[in-house]
């Protein structure tokens, strides 16, 4: 799956890597920088780790959910729900 972002009027292409698309259908699984593969080759001056991190950034809301939710199972868990 290719997704895609805008980055002051530039569309760059990204993906997971190849590593870890079966974890990205777990419930409980957070990306991290590594995880992230650009696709798009001319990135106008910016790097690629500078792409990345603002992926992170925005995928962030996303990342806070997939962790509230595992914080909430592990109480659940330690109260023996």
């Amino acid at each position: 799956m290719i997704f895609s972002i805008n980055i002051n009027g530039l569309i760059i292409d990204w993906c997971y890597n190849l590593d870890c698309q079966d974890k990205q259908y777990h419930k409980t699984w957070i990306p991290k920088l590594r995880d992230i593969q650009i696709i798009t080759k001319d990135l106008n001056g910016l790097t690629v780790s500078e792409v990345k991190k603002i992926i992170l950034e925005d995928i962030q809301p996303d990342i806070t959910m997939v962790k509230e939710h595992n914080n909430k199972l592990a109480r659940a868990r330690r109260m023996g729900i």
